[in-house]
């Protein structure tokens, strides 16, 4: 891409993006916390917990990919 100001909107248009998903590994984590029995450390639902590791596995490869797409432009 040779337009700069096309790549600074982009590049900012990521970074926002970044952001949003950054704030979702967060929500996720505290869901996580939650499906956790707190007397005994045990898993509270392990269906549930292994549909969280999903969308965790999910969330990483869109991290990933973001990444790569930034750098993709910085080249």
């Amino acid at each position: 891409m040779d337009n700069i100001q096309d790549k600074s909107n982009i590049t900012s248009q990521l970074n926002e993006l970044e952001r949003n998903v950054d704030k979702s590994k967060e929500y996720l984590s505290a869901l996580e916390m939650l499906m956790v029995d707190d007397n005994n450390g045990r898993l509270k639902d392990t269906g549930l917990s292994n549909e969280l590791q999903q969308l965790n596995n999910a969330i990483s490869s869109i991290s990933k990919n973001i990444q790569t797409l930034k750098n993709k432009i910085d080249t």
